[in-house]
């Protein structure tokens, strides 16, 4: 009994050494397996950083394995293999400049178990916060190349004029820039009717594709606008021809860059309300967060005035009933640019404002209708005369708030050279007529009035900036909702040539406090203006360009340039 009692506990004690060494063992291969996986995680999120800094750019989406090429650490394949240890790289977006990298390390611990460990972290496209520019202006120099500048806000500067591509003379131009990312769209028409479309991708232009649009260059037969949320861009172009289609667009989508072969094809428009050919289109985008809707709106040969809303895929609901079919005229069928179109900033409600040809020298010739509803099925109101108006609308403009349902408008007409100024207040307008009874009288393909808005603090203004008659300086008036006050003109270096030929107004999305007044003069010399407002308020403007910024403009007339704001 002594010998079987020893005997198990001898047997009894040497299990459980053998056990605790096997145990031990197998605890130890256990850690090592782990510590290595864990090393082979953080190396792939390490990987991944050095090769988003050594691209300076964002990461494409999608799961990835790791290698290597000329001492390089690449993205390739779907997963790689080290031993035992399978390593994939998922790469996925948080917003529009931070990617999230996840290292995820698998292997086989026993037959029947696999051992998993991530690491995770997030990379800045640190690029997309250094920035180049701010603005970009684009305008035509009777050659054969389209010439840009940048401007810098900060040190309030125009960088060297620079060629585009070489393509054909730009006669009348249109710049659109992305609220998603560092991309512009740009058109020109030439003298001989063609349409040019070029993408700028942050550092340089590239040629998208041309059409016929027909005319001289002296209307402006496109527009282009991008969707707020997509980031989608539509360029929407009269094809030259009557009864129908007479309208046709391309589309191109937000999550592509600058190339012709990322463009839709062409898709004929056949609104029911236009026969003529298209000679002017004039396009907005809804500001509000999460849509994608635009509004467009055309005039033609025969004096009438449509529009239509783009839903994100269609363009539709065109009203049941003409818009217009007399707009006004200087001499010739739509010879002058005088309608326009805006998205109220918080309701999303449309509303369009034109000049009808009955407006004279104390007959009011303004009219507008609004859409309401804040959808692309919104109900098209009556055609209506805003009150208290006493002249005709030669040239006018519309700008929105951008934080509230708040509209300005301004107009000058060719029968009496008043000036007359508007403002919407989301559902009624407050107008003052004969503002200035003396100011500059408009004439075919001349712009001589342009509006926007200021935002310094709790202090919100309304500007207006116009050609006074005979002035060679900048004269403008301030509104604060709808009381409108003149304010000191302000004296350029050099200044302007009289008369004026065309004015745009630009907001800064990104630093309400400023905007940039932009302009040509008869002697086809372009310049541009910054206005800034405090608080208080106090307006101060500055010679933005140091100088002409060119003075061999092809044409003065029917925007001979353009200027954008970038909006990412």
């Amino acid at each position: 009994m002594e010998v079987l009692l020893a005997s198990a506990v001898f047997a009894l004690l040497v299990t459980v050494i053998v056990g605790a060494v096997l145990y031990g063992q197998e605890s130890a291969a256990t850690a090592g397996r782990l510590a290595r996986a864990t090393a082979l995680a953080d190396e792939g999120v390490e990987a991944v950083k050095n090769i988003h800094d050594e691209n300076a750019g964002p990461l494409t989406n999608g799961t990835f394995g790791l290698g290597t090429a000329g001492g390089q650490w690449q993205l390739t394949g779907t997963s790689d293999t080290t031993g035992a240890f399978t390593r994939s790289i998922a790469v996925s977006t948080i917003d529009s400049k931070r990617k999230e990298v996840t290292s995820t390390v698998t292997w086989a611990q026993t037959p029947s178990r696999t051992g998993t460990v991530s690491a995770t972290t997030q990379l800045t496209n640190w690029m997309a916060n250094v920035v180049l520019y701010n603005a970009l202006l684009l305008y035509g120099d009777g050659t054969t190349t389209p010439k840009y500048r940048t401007y810098v806000t900060a040190t309030n500067a125009f960088s060297a004029s620079t060629g585009t591509l070489v393509a054909a003379s730009g006669q009348t131009l249109t710049l659109r820039t992305s609220p998603t990312k560092s991309e512009a769209v740009a058109g020109f028409v030439t003298a001989a009717g063609v349409l040019t479309v070029l993408c700028f991708d942050g550092t340089s232009w590239v040629q998208e594709w041309t059409t016929t649009v027909g005319g001289t260059g002296t209307t402006r037969r496109f527009d282009i606008a991008y969707e707020t949320t997509t980031g989608d861009v539509m360029v929407l172009y009269g094809t030259d021809t009557v009864i129908t289609n007479e309208l046709a667009y391309r589309t191109k989508l937000g999550s592509t860059g600058c190339g012709a072969g990322n463009w839709s094809a062409a898709t004929n428009l056949n609104p029911i309300r236009t026969s003529g050919i298209v000679q002017w289109v004039k396009m907005a985008w809804d500001r509000r967060a999460g849509q994608n809707l635009l509004a467009a709106i055309w005039a033609d040969s025969s004096a009438d005035l449509s529009a239509m809303v783009w839903s994100g895929t269609v363009w539709g609901n065109e009203p049941a009933a003409a818009t217009e079919t007399s707009l006004e005229v200087v001499t010739a069928a739509q010879d002058v640019e005088d309608f326009d179109v805006e998205y109220e900033s918080v309701s999303g409600d449309i509303l369009v404002g034109w000049a009808n040809s009955a407006g004279a020298n104390g007959t009011n010739g303004v009219r507008y209708r609004t859409c309401t509803g804040g959808t692309a099925a919104c109900t098209w109101n009556a055609v209506t005369t805003p009150p208290t108006f006493t002249d005709d609308a030669t040239n006018l403009d519309i700008s929105a708030n951008p934080n509230t349902d708040q509209l300005v408008f301004a107009s000058l007409g060719n029968a009496g050279s008043d000036l007359q100024i508007g403002y919407w207040s989301g559902s009624a307008w407050t107008d003052t007529a004969n503002v200035d009874t003396s100011a500059a009288t408009p004439l075919a393909g001349t712009k001589l009035v342009s509006t926007g808005w200021l935002i310094s603090g709790a202090t919100t203004r309304s500007i207006v900036v116009y050609n006074d008659n005979g002035a060679t300086n900048v004269g403008y008036y301030a509104g604060n909702v709808g009381a409108f006050t003149v304010q000191t003109d302000f004296t350029p270096t050099p200044a302007f040539a009289n008369p004026q030929k065309y004015y745009q107004v630009e907001m800064n999305p990104l630093s309400k406090d400023q905007l940039m007044f932009t302009l040509s003069d008869n002697l086809n010399d372009l310049y541009s203006k910054r206005l800034v407002m405090t608080a208080a308020p106090v307006f101060t403007w500055t010679n933005a360009d140091g100088g002409a910024l060119s003075a061999i403009l092809p044409q003065a007339i029917t925007s001979p340039f353009a200027f954008a704001y970038r909006r990412f």
